[in-house]
């Protein structure tokens, strides 16, 4: 199955496209952004065996930009993301970044993802929110962008909880 961590978890966290090491190893979110992606979950209160973790694509685009390559984007998540969310039957999804949030909020920009949340056919729900990588390039051990990520992480996992009482 593409991607990485707890084939029956509650909360999935989908990326844009693995980077030189992800592409390498074959896992997401091992790099500088997975090491970031790792502190956010542990701030969270969440591990990464508690989670799955995958991509909107699963190979690296050339120049580590998908943005250039639209076509990908559109073709490959119903091709494999689809079912494999089928198949994990997440409660929440936690969409990393634009290009991830694009599938489910089309025509938004981060800022208007970041935080919102959307229900998809009553499946589950998508949480918008910023990359890991956007709060490493942004600077700092630690800083206002990383705060925001935790946040949407607690907000899933608060959507779950929410979940629970349901009849």
């Amino acid at each position: 199955m593409p991607g990485h961590g707890n084939p029956n978890a509650d909360i999935t966290f989908v990326g844009e496209a693995p980077g030189a090491e992800e592409d390498k190893q074959g896992e997401p979110f091992i790099g500088p952004a997975g090491q970031r992606f790792n502190r956010q979950l542990a701030a969270s209160g969440l591990r990464r065996e508690d989670v799955f973790v995958t991509n909107t694509v699963l190979c690296r685009p050339p120049g580590n930009d998908l943005r250039a390559y639209p076509d990908a984007q559109l073709r490959c998540p119903p091709l494999w993301l689809h079912p494999v969310l089928q198949q994990i039957k997440p409660r929440v999804v936690v969409a990393l970044g634009r290009t991830a949030g694009s599938i489910w909020m089309p025509g938004l920009d981060a800022h208007e993802m970041n935080g919102l949340v959307r229900s998809v056919g009553g499946e589950y729900l998508v949480v918008g929110s910023w990359h890991p990588s956007y709060a490493l390039r942004s600077g700092g051990e630690w800083n206002s962008l990383d705060d925001a990520v935790v946040a949407n992480i607690k907000l899933a996992v608060e959507l779950v909880r929410e979940d629970d009482h349901l009849p």
